[in-house]
């Protein structure tokens, strides 16, 4: 285990071969993890539930998609800033032997597009003299379909999981699926569509379960579409000049994307419609 912030930055110089970008993310992660394994042996690991980027990242690879903060939804907790901070202080506190610190810098509530309201936890992780800020994005009351699952998170930097409670991949892919059809060419995360290519082509799921996820998922969120609006989204996005233009900035801004192209993307997210259609 690292215990020192000079082993610590030995271990990424070595890996990252002197990229910069690549090491940057690689001590972001590193202190994320940090809090996740303090979640996992806390009173709160089966409320807390992992999704987004850094479930997303875990199941395809570090290699393969950054990630800029934790997220995850809490299940019968009340979500209120007081509470949020006692809970987050009560694990980040939790002594492990790895002399990592974290400390709340502020707190804000923080609403979706769907007006649902969550929570935002600045903290900065702390290895000797080496600081970290690090966001932590809080919601509750998701719908998860057709349950929260144990997952064996497998550390960056040694041969063992930790078990969290996350999303399933169907839920996963529901979400970023009503995500890019809502936003349709208007979407500027162009990640949701790399995540959906990633996730589909390195991970199985359930065809019927996605798509019972999917329309919880839209039932929760207030939309609904027919096949044909879909379809007719979905080749709106296709063949829309900016949508293009974002993607290749989102190449130019994320090396792991490498040349991948926006038609290769779309197809992905088409047949994953067509899967479940």
């Amino acid at each position: 285990m690292i215990k020192t912030a000079i082993q610590l930055k030995a271990k990424i110089r070595n890996i990252s071969g002197g990229d910069s970008k690549v090491a940057m993310s690689m001590i972001r992660v590193y202190f994320m993890e940090r809090f996740l394994e303090r979640v996992s042996i806390s009173a709160y690991k089966n409320q807390f539930v992992l999704k987004g980027g850094m479930l997303v990242s875990s199941l395809v690879g570090l290699n393969s998609r950054a990630t800029m903060d934790i997220d995850a939804t809490v299940q019968a907790l009340p979500l209120t800033q007081e509470e949020i901070e006692k809970i987050v202080n009560e694990i980040g506190g939790i002594s492990l032997e790895d002399n990592v610190s974290f400390e709340i810098k502020f707190i804000e509530t923080i609403m979706d597009e769907f007006d649902y309201p969550g929570v935002r936890v600045h903290m900065e992780g702390k290895l000797d003299n080496l600081k970290q800020p690090i966001k932590l994005d809080i919601s509750t009351d998701d719908v998860i379909t057709p349950r929260a699952v144990e997952y064996g998170y497998q550390l960056m930097f040694e041969d063992r999981d930790i078990e969290l409670q996350s999303y399933n991949i169907e839920t996963l892919l529901a979400e970023k699926l009503q995500t890019i059809l809502s936003r349709g060419f208007a979407n500027t995360r162009a990640r949701d569509f790399y995540d959906v290519y990633e996730i589909t082509h390195k991970k199985s799921f359930d065809g019927e379960t996605l798509k019972t996820a999917f329309l919880a998922t839209c039932e929760k969120r207030g939309t609904v579409f027919t096949p044909e609006q879909m379809q007719t989204i979905l080749e709106d996005i296709g063949s829309d000049k900016q949508m293009r233009e974002r993607w290749n900035q989102f190449k130019k801004n994320n090396y792991y994307v490498e040349d991948l192209s926006f038609d290769e993307v779309m197809d992905s997210v088409q047949n994953l419609v067509v899967s479940f259609l």
